[in-house]
């Protein structure tokens, strides 16, 4: 009995005079949450960049240019089940409304068109829930970001805000 108290007071001692323990050497010595861009872990920057909305009309893999680039990144893509009830509530009270836009006289064609679109979407998705008893799903993609610079982690940033917003203005322009 007696050795098992030395024991566990040499270990609290080593504790106090300096030695790691495994718990010291997995977590970070430093984070820093000042700045709303970045979190600095340990001299490593680290962004995040969330993506909720995915066009129907991109023609391309969304994160095709960005895998491509070869940038420091981590790519999770995360998807929620949505509820059919609640699903079938909103898009019948969407469909209402953009019926009523539709209605009215007073829009140019291009919102005309846009709401066209999303009436009918709207309407076959409905249908799919109700019909043929499908399921619907949220899609979320998070890019992480990371750099040891703060210049060349801004840099990634907005090359990657850069390529996502050129494919979303690209096809865009391509549609009309």
């Amino acid at each position: 009995m007696k050795k098992n108290k030395i024991k566990r007071d040499k270990k609290k001692y080593n504790k106090i005079d300096g030695e790691f323990c495994l718990k010291d050497k997995i977590s970070p010595a430093y984070i820093n949450l000042n700045n709303p861009k970045y979190i600095e872990i340990d001299n490593m920057y680290f962004s995040g960049i969330i993506i909720v909305n995915y066009y129907r009309e991109y023609n391309d893999l969304i994160l095709k240019k960005i895998l491509d680039s070869n940038l420091n990144m981590n790519i999770s893509i995360f998807y929620e089940k949505q509820d059919p009830y609640k699903a079938i509530r909103s898009l019948t009270y969407h469909i209402a409304n953009v019926g009523v836009d539709l209605k009215e006289k007073n829009q140019n064609r291009q919102d005309i068109d846009i709401a066209a679109f999303t009436y009918n979407d709207a309407k076959y998705i409905r249908k799919e829930i109700q019909v043929n008893n499908e399921d619907i799903y949220f899609l979320y993609i998070y890019l992480n970001v990371f750099s040891e610079d703060i210049n060349k982690q801004e840099y990634l940033v907005n090359k990657i805000e850069g390529i996502l917003q050129s494919t979303r203005t690209s096809n865009k322009k391509s549609k009309f």
